[in-house]
């Protein structure tokens, strides 16, 4: 272990050598006019382009289908700033949150894709999962509600009725 210490320094120092030769080097040809020609001129990149639409959207599917919701998460959003008309990135976000049982906020997803296009797979995933959202309150109510309360009887049939609906 100990012998490692002085190779990380003599690394660290060489490191600092060619980075103040490079400086110094920079610094005498920065003296001397250059032409247009001059290929250190034309080596220099060209700005970094952001990637387009097709490419987050590949992203964001990839990281859907290997299951890192998180990450296809924010590849969703980005394309929702990208693309504020398109209906697509807010139905793919709103089917993640269905997948995760974020429920409020796949309602919320599917009803910014209504809003920016009006379509039948939309509206019938956001059936979905208004019938996911209601069972649940049923389901709560009924815990809730004390045993000698009608209310409660009533809610256990509508319950009984939502779940026979959704195993037909």
């Amino acid at each position: 272990m100990l012998f490692r210490i002085p190779l990380v320094v003599a690394y660290c120092m060489a490191l600092a050598g060619c980075a103040a030769m490079q400086d110094t080097s920079t610094s005498v040809e920065a003296a001397a006019p250059r032409s247009p020609a001059d290929p250190a001129i034309l080596a220099v990149p060209a700005p970094a382009v952001p990637p387009g639409p097709a490419f987050i959207e590949e992203r964001a599917l990839h990281a859907y289908a290997t299951g890192r919701w998180d990450v296809a998460e924010g590849y969703y959003l980005q394309l929702t700033r990208l693309q504020p008309r398109e209906a697509g990135p807010w139905f793919e976000l709103g089917n993640l949150y269905a997948e995760q049982g974020r429920l409020d906020a796949a309602e919320r997803a599917y009803r910014e894709a209504l809003r920016r296009r009006d379509n039948a797979r939309t509206l019938h995933n956001l059936g979905l999962v208004q019938v996911r959202l209601g069972v649940g309150a049923l389901r709560e109510a009924w815990e809730r509600l004390p045993a000698d309360d009608p209310t409660r009887q009533q809610t256990r049939e509508f319950l009984r009725a939502l779940l026979d609906a959704m195993a037909q």
